[in-house]
């Protein structure tokens, strides 16, 4: 495929976008009563928020097993990572990972996440305090690894483990990520099956993980100093999601990022929301990401994401 052909393509999809953007409304996805365990929904990585999550092709190391397992083939280095995102009220998600070359085409990560709802009061059908109630938060730990097929071509496999309690009511289960990623000069182009296993068992009642396929592509177009991300998510039980990221990096150590989120299947339109702005810095042997979410629909705060990246053994 022709740099010609793909910048007329770019183009055309910002072309859309922002088109978009002026007529159409962008805010957070529902998932229709359809799922259980949505915090598996919410991107790991400052980088991959301010992306607009457009994050499929361009994972690499520690966040790979979230994003897609894939991107760990042929990774070469060994990294740990933390994510931190203060979410309304005193909700916080958390993450980490960590990823280990096992070979020149194999390596391998552990990840955890996990979201804690804070505390939270009870009452009784008269309005009257109960006291808090038990135990409540969402918790997801897996291992991930990817296979380099070839100097263009990589695959990948991930497993999880998956464990909910609302006031002391628990449910796990057990699902499993499949990955691939195709690399080209400037070009990536990847997909990724996420959340595929069993149903969550609520003491009577199943819910259903919230499986999603995404696909997209990320190009350089004028090499690593500008780069977009483009991708197209399907959440089974939930929305179709356009996601569109943008990167600008100075001296590959400096960047400024922006993405936009797009819902077509949503009717209400209102410009300004699923915007997300970021900022990186690479210092050494770490890097820091930040990103801005203004004014998130459903709470209608903003939200402020924060991570750390460490290479080790430079």
């Amino acid at each position: 495929m022709s740099k010609k052909y793909i910048n007329r393509i770019l183009m055309i999809w910002v072309f859309l976008m922002i088109v978009s953007a002026l007529l159409g409304r962008a805010s957070i996805a529902s998932d229709n009563g359809g799922a259980s365990a949505d915090f598996l929904n919410i991107g790991i990585g400052a980088r991959a928020a301010s992306l607009g999550g457009a994050f499929t092709t361009l994972a690499a190391g520690p966040n790979a097993g979230h994003w897609n397992p894939a991107g760990l083939g042929g990774f070469e280095s060994m990294e740990a990572s933390l994510s931190h995102m203060s979410w309304y009220q005193d909700i916080n998600f958390d993450a980490l990972g960590f990823a280990l070359p096992v070979s020149n085409k194999i390596a391998v990560s552990l990840n955890a996440a996990y979201l804690d709802y804070g505390t939270i009061e009870g009452y009784d059908i008269n309005d009257i305090p109960t006291g808090e109630v038990g135990s409540t938060f969402d918790m997801a730990v897996g291992v991930s690894a990817g296979y380099q097929l070839s100097e263009n071509f990589s695959v990948g496999l991930g497993a999880k483990y998956i464990n909910i309690s609302i006031a002391d009511v628990r449910a796990s289960a057990l699902a499993v990520d499949l990955g691939a990623l195709f690399r080209r000069e400037n070009l990536l182009i990847g997909a990724a099956l996420s959340n595929l296993g069993e149903k969550l068992q609520f003491e009577s009642t199943e819910e259903n993980l919230p499986l999603n396929l995404r696909g997209g592509l990320a190009y350089y177009p004028f090499g690593p100093a500008f780069g977009v991300a483009l991708e197209v998510e399907n959440r089974f039980y939930g929305d179709l999601i356009l996601k569109n990221g943008y990167e600008f990096a100075y001296l590959d150590r400096y960047f400024l990022r922006a993405g936009f989120n797009y819902f077509p299947e949503q009717e209400e339109r209102k410009l300004g929301q699923s915007l997300s702005f970021g900022a990186g810095a690479l210092l050494g042997p770490a890097q820091f990401d930040y990103t801005f979410t203004p004014q998130v629909e459903f709470t209608s705060e903003s939200l402020h994401r924060f991570s750390l990246t460490f290479q080790f053994g430079q």
